[in-house]
């Protein structure tokens, strides 16, 4: 474990160095600071090289109301999947979270994992089985079809 404080960029230039070397760092941070501030390094650093680092992004999109609008992220989605060589993981409750970081620590390249602030409901049985890209059915019916992605399921 290593505290890289409030320095983003830091952070991920440390990454990408331990994953040159053969470790698996999972780097994490809010996401306002992992996509706004460690962008540059992001791009040039681990998607570029495509470097085994994995990015936890905590406290996405608006869930950090009482945080002010300075820890609040929208824009954020939107700057990590325009990086090319990048894997972006939005699980929707715990179940998930687990077997995506497990997903994540046994692929090989750059992931970011999108998490949220708020405890979420459980969506998924213990049955549940990880599958990347592919989408899944919560409920059936005839009168209209919802999309969502992670704490929006």
């Amino acid at each position: 474990f290593i505290n890289a404080g409030i320095a983003e960029q830091n952070l991920i230039g440390m990454s990408a160095g331990l994953a040159r070397y053969g470790k698996i760092p999972f780097a994490s941070t809010f996401a306002v600071f992992a996509s706004g501030r460690a962008f540059e390094v992001i791009r040039n650093s681990v998607c570029y090289p495509k470097a085994n680092v994995k990015i936890a992004a905590t406290h996405a999109g608006i869930t950090v109301g009482e945080d002010g609008g300075s820890h609040q992220s929208i824009e954020y989605i939107a700057l990590i999947s325009s990086l090319p060589n990048m894997t972006i993981l939005v699980p929707a409750d715990e179940k998930e979270t687990i077997e995506a970081v497990k997903f994540a620590a046994n692929y090989k390249g750059p992931i970011y994992i999108r998490l949220g602030r708020l405890n979420s409901e459980d969506i998924f049985d213990d049955d549940y089985s990880f599958q990347y890209g592919k989408g899944i059915s919560i409920e059936e019916g005839n009168d209209c079809t919802i999309i969502s992605t992670g704490i929006m399921t």
